[in-house]
């Protein structure tokens, strides 16, 4: 099973949507690269009981970082609280279904909530942001589908 991600997406997205990683839309990274024994079903249907009672998450973009083995990918940090706090229960429920993250440095107590710019958007300091959604990516190699949306409670569908 290649790579899954969890992100909040800023720019709507549906299931079946299909980028190149790098032209990937917004998004601020929920649950880094990460793969699960109990395959992709299971981890939507975890994503999808957190964020039934999950509230949106209010944030603001803070400052501009690097990340990156070669820190060449530029980011936006935001706000780490609420999102971290996601981040956490999210990683909870995964881990009973046999969760396994490509780098565990970048998450629990690594974990760095951000937003990644792309060549055609990146979000100005001081955006405020309402995450609202949670999406599950599949990264097969350089294409990036999403596989699940959900809303958070109270969040329009």
């Amino acid at each position: 099973m290649p790579p899954l991600v969890i992100i909040a997406p800023i720019e709507p997205l549906a299931v079946g949507d299909r980028h190149a990683v790098e032209r990937f839309p917004l998004h601020a990274t929920v649950v880094p690269p990460f793969t699960c024994l109990s395959g992709r079903r299971a981890v939507e249907e975890a994503v999808a009981s957190v964020a039934a009672i999950t509230q949106p998450v209010p944030t603001a973009v803070g400052a501009s970082a690097r990340f990156g083995r070669n820190r060449d990918v530029p980011v936006a940090l935001i706000e780490p609280e609420l999102l971290a706090e996601l981040h956490a229960r999210l990683v909870v429920e995964l881990e009973s279904l046999g969760w396994s993250p490509v780098d565990p440095d970048f998450n629990g107590a690594g974990y760095r909530p951000h937003v990644t710019a792309t060549r055609e958007a990146a979000l100005a300091v001081g955006a405020v942001l309402i995450l609202d959604h949670l999406a599950v990516v599949d990264t097969d190699r350089d294409q990036a589908t999403v596989t699940a949306v959900t809303s958070l409670a109270g969040a329009p569908a």
